[in-house]
């Protein structure tokens, strides 16, 4: 009867033990969530933020394990970053895990933040360095961290799991409770709408100053978006066309025009991923205004690269 007895409660503390340390019973996304990318390894080593940018590096805690990473697109989602997060860190907190850091943008630590903290690049991952938000936690070995941003059309999360080998993945899916499609995320409609109902579309947000060639700033929305439409058809052909404000002479100016295009399809191809094939670029200077160059305001909207559609079938 003891021997019996003695079984019963050891199996209980297996069950209890087992039940404290079981990772959350599920993630839910807002409806519509896309997998983007996925990674694992079953022995790999992982630093979880646990303060901001300190001037030198983003002081960390050490986990090893099973690790796993996910990036997921929320398109349509009105929902902002913040509210995301929220979401999900109610979610964890919920199933017993404890919080070790939380942190927005300029809090974190900025551009020296998301590029110690985050793994997938545009357009698997978006992150705008104006907003996005992280946190860490864990619940006894298992550790999470999640980095939550959004563009003008959709909202992104990644995910970093960290859990004893052999350990079931948390399981993530949108909020219907249905699997989530692995495949590419559709895209917003504006720039694909404008490139086939005219041919041609603005690339908004790259941004030169005066005289530069180079991009002000490396993550775009219309890059992104630009990198899934022609990564969803590989047969897609665009040519990258430069244009100038019309200060200075137009042989230079078509000169720093070409210049810009050739910067912004590196930035595509190196960046995002898209193959050198399907795009070109050429310049043109300040031969096809958008404004007047009469006012700063003119002068800095004709300062842009433009996707044209070059498909013939």
């Amino acid at each position: 009867m003891n021997t019996v007895v003695g079984l019963v409660r050891a199996a209980l503390c297996m069950l209890v033990l087992s039940l404290m340390v079981a990772p959350a019973s599920a993630f839910d996304l807002p409806a519509g969530a896309v997998q983007q990318a996925s990674e694992q390894t079953p022995n790999g080593r992982v630093g979880l933020a646990t303060a901001r940018f300190d001037g030198r590096t983003v002081p960390a805690r050490a986990v090893e394990g099973q690790v796993t990473w996910q990036a997921w697109k929320i398109p349509g989602t009105s929902q902002g970053s913040f509210q995301v997060l929220t979401d999900l860190r109610d979610q964890l907190i919920q199933d017993g895990y404890e919080i070790l850091f939380q942190c927005q943008a300029v809090a974190c630590g900025g551009y020296d933040f998301r590029f110690e903290v985050g793994h997938f690049k545009a357009p698997d991952m978006y992150v705008d360095l104006g907003d996005f938000h992280y946190i860490s936690a864990h619940k006894s070995d298992h550790h999470i961290g999640l980095l939550v941003s959004r563009s003008s059309a959709a909202a992104f999360v990644e995910m970093v799991q960290v859990a004893p080998a052999g350990s079931p993945v948390t399981p993530v899916a949108a909020q219907t409770g249905r699997p989530v499609s692995t495949g590419v995320a559709p895209l917003s409609g504006t720039l694909a709408s404008a490139l086939e109902a005219t041919g041609r579309a603005v690339l908004a947000g790259v941004d030169f100053a005066t005289g530069s060639s180079q991009l002000t700033n490396s993550e775009v929305t219309a890059l992104a978006e630009l990198a899934t439409y022609l990564t969803q058809d590989t047969s897609r052909r665009v040519m990258l066309v430069g244009h100038t404000d019309a200060e200075g002479g137009l042989e230079g100016n078509v000169a720093l025009s070409r210049k810009r295009a050739n910067s912004v399809m590196t930035q595509l191809v190196d960046f995002y991923g898209v193959d050198r094939t399907q795009v070109s670029a050429q310049g043109v200077g300040f031969l096809a205004p958008l404004a007047s160059n009469l006012t700063p305001e003119g002068r800095e909207q004709n300062r842009r690269v433009e996707a044209v559609l070059i498909n013939t079938d």
